[in-house]
């Protein structure tokens, strides 16, 4: 499975300082996955006290990553 950045991903990613290890480690193996709207997914890791959300397309054996934020709590849909 190859894993692509986004434009925009690459942009939050320096705005917010996210580590692309945690990134990468989330998408490795998520603690939960959800549908997103778009055909999109959320991939969520938890890291303490907070938990990484990463949002994905995938597109045939590519994984996108649209965009990345650390979250306090988690809604599940």
């Amino acid at each position: 499975m190859q894993i692509v950045f986004s434009e925009h991903a690459l942009l939050k990613i320096r705005q917010r300082v996210l580590s692309k290890e945690k990134i990468l480690e989330t998408i490795d193996s998520p603690h939960f996955v959800q549908p997103s709207y778009g055909g999109r997914e959320e991939w969520y890791r938890d890291f303490g006290k907070n938990h990484l959300k990463v949002v994905i397309m995938k597109e045939n054996n590519i994984v996108v990553v649209v965009t990345a934020h650390w979250i306090a709590r988690v809604k599940r849909k």
